[in-house]
């Protein structure tokens, strides 16, 4: 991970063995990108936040929208990644929630691009197709985490179609709008811990009328413990 000693607005990145320029250029873009949204970022500003001339930017990305979409990648990979972590056959309420916890921290780390791709109404005509694709992936998993909890006894199976489009639905609004809440309501990087715990009750929240006695024991420890 990259060092950054600020000085002033400048900031001198200093790289570890086997950070790449690219890496260095992403990391510091997201930061700004976090402060001022993506709309006001500038690849000038990120140049002379980092002490390198624009050219150096646009080499490895020619316009800020590429540095926004790498971003967007960057991020969709971590979570990727941590499906195959968190969601296994052995899945229960409390796992469950421990991802959606995960969930929630890792969209707040990329926060700023997170808002702009599914909150900005001209990238989401554009980008329709992205936004589809990634609605596929996050419903093929949502299957996979019900038919998990189901066979472990913490769900009672949802045989009603529309029942079970409608939970993945409200899950994944949950999961889009969930920053755009909490920014405009609070400032979340104060408690982060406070913050991930509610919003992963929330994501969580559809299920719980289909919980087993099993599950709802789990998630009502889950509930006692963030209330203490």
């Amino acid at each position: 991970m990259e060092k950054v000693l600020k000085r002033k607005k400048t900031v001198s990145v200093v790289k570890e063995p086997g950070s790449s320029t690219r890496q260095v250029i992403l990391t510091r873009a997201n930061e700004i990108i976090n402060e001022v949204g993506m709309v006001d970022f500038r690849i000038d500003a990120l140049a002379t936040s980092l002490g390198l001339s624009p050219g150096n930017i646009t080499y490895h990305f020619p316009k800020k929208e590429d540095i926004g979409n790498a971003i967007w990648e960057q991020s969709n990979k971590e979570i990727i990644a941590a499906l195959d972590h968190y969601i296994t056959p052995l899945l229960d309420i409390k796992q469950l929630y421990l991802f959606y916890k995960f969930l929630v921290s890792h969209l707040y780390k990329y926060k700023g691009v997170v808002c702009y791709k599914l909150g900005d109404l001209g990238l989401l005509h554009k980008g329709k197709e992205d936004y589809v694709g990634l609605a596929a992936l996050v419903k093929e998993h949502f299957s996979h985490k019900m038919a998990f909890l189901a066979s472990n006894g913490y769900l009672v199976p949802i045989k009603d179609k529309g029942i079970m489009n409608l939970v993945y639905e409200a899950q994944l609004v949950c999961l889009g709008w969930w920053n755009n809440h909490a920014i405009a309501t609070g400032k979340p990087e104060e408690d982060m811990n406070a913050v991930a715990d509610k919003y992963a009750l929330i994501i969580l929240y559809p299920l719980t009328p289909f919980l087993t006695e099993q599950g709802k024991k789990q998630y009502n420890g889950i509930l006692s413990l963030i209330q203490k």
